[in-house]
């Protein structure tokens, strides 16, 4: 487990999947984090496909817990690991009530920490769509630096949406 200041970050397992469902029922927010078009899935299809899933250490996720009462508040995955060029990026999807409480923050932070300390990578991406403002100052907050804009990159509702795309060396992060 991984302990930040307010946050813990720790296996997912199968009874968080109960709550962080509401992450991929909330279709305003799903289409924000998911790559793959929004389609509704049962709770019981998301456990099939948890119980189907092998861990893959070139996609790191987790569950964002509360440090003082184990609440899930989250998830969040290390994804695209290149063990060879030693760079990844970084994922992250909080449920409504932990929004703008400064648990994104510290699990980024935690994030890092794991990807920098632990797996020894030398760099970190994470890419953002121009409208998530949160995401944005929680990235520059962290100490990552906006590298580019991938213009008119993502296809959310109905329209398509500029990508920020920011980046964090390790010998940036303290």
């Amino acid at each position: 487990m991984l302990r930040g200041e307010r946050v813990l970050l720790r296996a997912m397992v199968r009874d968080d999947l109960a709550v962080l469902h509401r992450l991929h029922d909330d279709v305003g927010t799903a289409v924000l984090a998911e790559v793959d078009p929004w389609t509704p899935e049962t709770l019981e299809q998301a456990l099939a496909r948890y119980d189907a899933y092998t861990p893959d250490p070139a996609n790191v996720r987790f569950t964002i817990a509360s440090l003082a009462d184990g609440q899930v508040l989250g998830r969040c995955v290390v994804w695209g690991i290149d063990a060879f060029n030693r760079n990844a990026h970084l994922g992250i999807s909080l449920l409504p009530q932990a929004r703008g409480r400064g648990y994104g923050l510290d699990a980024l932070r935690v994030m890092c920490d794991y990807a920098f300390r632990i797996r020894g990578l030398h760099r970190l991406g994470l890419e953002t769509l121009a409208t998530n403002t949160a995401m944005i100052a929680t990235a520059e907050k962290a100490g990552f630096r906006r590298e580019g804009v991938h213009r008119e990159h993502a296809w959310v509702l109905g329209a398509f949406v500029d990508e920020v795309l920011f980046g964090l060396l390790a010998t940036e992060f303290s």
